[in-house]
């Protein structure tokens, strides 16, 4: 449901919108493994998003929770999402804060990630920011952001590893034209898993003689990206940013504290430093018509990972929209993940010992449509599959959603 109304006191727009949809579901396979369960149930999901804006502040806060009960209970969760944004504009300088709380399940966090969907398990995701933009002149200007995540989940599972995430981002931009901007970027991060990895201490050829212990990782990236916007038509824009980005990589064992371990004893399983250099790639394309909608992303990044460590992600995502009439209009998503572990458990002679190398994808179909001004239903149905280097064979997901929603149209006022 979208209600909304907006008051302006003192030079001031307040603004209040609600909404609240409903729906059922039925996956046949809810944890994309070789041996498939299958869960039917309903979502509700009500949102609530304040707003108050001046001629030079802008502050919104949106809140989304999602209560999700099916017939097998491990399953159940109820997640809630919100995030506050704001920004403040001088002259020549804007400042920008935001903060996000996100308290969801590995039953919908996963896909992107390390794809150990398995159980409802809390996932804790916390996210800070801070950016500033300093306009040079009116074609130039330079931006500055900073950026924490801090990532928590309540699970035994072995792929889900708490971690931290932070970086500062420096960027420079031209406009050459008035539909073409030329944009520059280095970028610092630190990752730092926080969750022990296990390590085993020996010699090699011999059983390990000091058994197991645990070990922190952590990750430097170095990476630097050159781009280019372009506005093609009033209809049709594209973007392409190309760079590259240096990782080191390693590890603190906690047993490594003694002269012995350190002079007598080899890694015989965990995890070694390592140094990469990894390919970064941003590319949009972004359509719109009088009854259709397309936008297409592809990329290659390095990303972090409740695996413990960063993942080399090379990724496509396609979304279509066509209106086929008045009230109505069908949509298709896309989503191709193909990711691979920088770091992976290896012995001392440097043989790999396994990884998380994963290709997953996920592919949706559905229409929409307006019954009323406020009212809509939908349905839509998707496929996923998910191949990965420990699997026997490709697993594969059906899944029907039905919804309906209210969604007035939000209503302002000033005074």
């Amino acid at each position: 449901m979208l209600v909304g109304m907006s008051v302006q006191v003192d030079a001031k727009e307040y603004s209040v919108e609600t909404a609240l949809s409903a729906g059922g579901e039925f996956d046949d396979n809810v944890r994309l493994q070789e041996e498939e369960i299958g869960i039917a149930g309903a979502v509700i999901s009500p949102e609530l998003n304040l707003g108050v804006r001046t001629e030079r502040l802008d502050v919104a806060l949106n809140t989304e929770l999602d209560f999700a009960r099916f017939d097998r209970s491990e399953y159940n969760s109820d997640d809630q999402d919100v995030a506050l944004t704001s920004s403040y504009a001088f002259e020549y300088n804007v400042f920008n804060a935001a903060a996000q709380l996100i308290r969801d399940s590995t039953r919908t966090s996963e896909a992107l990630d390390t794809g150990a969907f398995g159980e409802a398990s809390r996932r804790e995701f916390k996210n800070l920011s801070l950016g500033w933009q300093h306009f040079l002149t009116d074609k130039q200007s330079l931006e500055l952001l900073v950026n924490y995540s801090d990532v928590e989940y309540a699970s035994t599972n072995r792929n889900l590893n708490d971690y931290e995430n932070s970086g500062v981002t420096a960027g420079y931009s031209v406009a050459l034209s008035d539909r073409t901007r030329l944009i520059s970027q280095l970028a610092l991060s630190r990752f730092e898993s926080k969750t022990p990895r296990v390590v085993r201490f020996g010699r090699s050829g011999e059983p390990p003689a000091a058994g197991l212990y645990s070990a922190d990782s952590q990750s430097d990236s170095y990476g630097v990206t050159l781009g280019v916007e372009r506005v093609l038509t009033e209809k049709l824009k594209y973007s392409v940013a190309i760079g590259a980005n240096y990782v080191e990589s390693g590890f603190n064992s906690q047993a490594a504290e003694t002269d012995a371990v350190r002079e007598n004893l080899d890694v015989i399983e965990g995890l070694q430093d390592e140094d990469n250099t990894s390919f970064l790639l941003n590319a949009t394309l972004s359509y719109q018509g009088e009854r259709t909608t397309l936008d297409m992303n592809l990329g290659s990044s390095t990303n972090p990972s409740a695996n413990g460590y960063l993942l080399l992600a090379n990724q496509l995502s396609f979304d279509y929209n066509y209106r086929v009439t008045e009230r109505s209009e069908a949509f298709f998503t896309l989503e191709l993940v193909d990711s691979k572990s920088l770091k992976e458990a290896v012995d001392s002679s440097g043989r790999s010992l396994g990884s998380n190398d994963r290709t997953y994808g996920a592919a949706i179909v559905g229409a929409r449509y307006r019954l009323t001004k406020a009212w809509y239903v939908s349905a839509s149905y998707r496929y996923r599959a998910q191949d990965r280097e420990f699997f026997d064979d490709i697993a594969q997901s059906n899944a029907v959603f039905l919804q309906i929603a209210y969604k007035p149209r939000k209503n302002t006022w000033s005074r």
